[in-house]
């Protein structure tokens, strides 16, 4: 877990509002690409992310010291995907949307629960995330983490960093293409990397 992690999950199990949001906002993203690569229907990925939430902050005293943020939040979710890729009147609205074809359904149902959701996957994924930045050049790093981390917009990191928009696009762009490689084994945690 990351400090800004660590210190909201604390204040979190404090009943602290503020820290909620924060990490409410840091993670809907995280959570909406995720559970929409099982179940392409905005309505029920937004019931599926609310219902997350609701956990967290119910459970929240429950939680134990060691609990890893990203991991808890990831789990609850993939089991309320789980529960509403079976329940029938999911199903159903989801035939009925033609978003998904049963078989897909089935593929999807299978593939979710094969997903390893551990502590120590999100371990391994920060240390892979932190590697790849390693191998990027300073201001290719830079770039992205301004993109991917602290959500800046193409033309904000340019006048930033006195650099063009064409320049950043690229910077992203060969960031991309190795944290594609370097993350092809945990591609739906860590979609939300991939998308502006």
């Amino acid at each position: 877990m990351n400090e800004i992690d660590i210190q909201c999950f604390e204040r979190i199990r404090n009943g602290d509002e503020a820290a909620f949001k924060v990490v409410y906002n840091t993670y809907y993203s995280r959570l909406y690409y995720f559970i929409f690569e099982f179940i392409p229907q905005k309505d029920i990925v937004e019931n599926i992310i609310q219902d997350t939430f609701f956990v967290l902050w119910e459970k929240r005293t429950n939680l134990k010291d060691d609990t890893n943020l990203s991991s808890y939040l990831f789990s609850v979710a993939k089991n309320n995907c789980l529960y509403k890729l079976r329940e029938k009147k999911y199903r159903e609205k989801l035939f009925v949307s033609k978003s998904l074809e049963l078989s897909e359904m089935e593929l999807n149902y299978e593939a979710l629960t094969k997903i390893d959701i551990s502590t120590f996957t999100f371990k391994e994924i920060e240390k892979i995330i932190a590697e790849t930045l390693d191998q990027l050049p300073p201001q290719c790093r830079k770039v992205f983490e301004l993109s991917r981390f602290r959500g800046m917009k193409n033309a904000e990191i340019a006048k930033e960093l006195h650099i063009s928009v064409k320049t950043v696009e690229g910077h992203i762009t060969r960031s991309l293409k190795l944290f594609k490689y370097t993350l092809r084994d945990y591609l739906p945690l860590v979609f939300y990397l991939f998308i502006c």
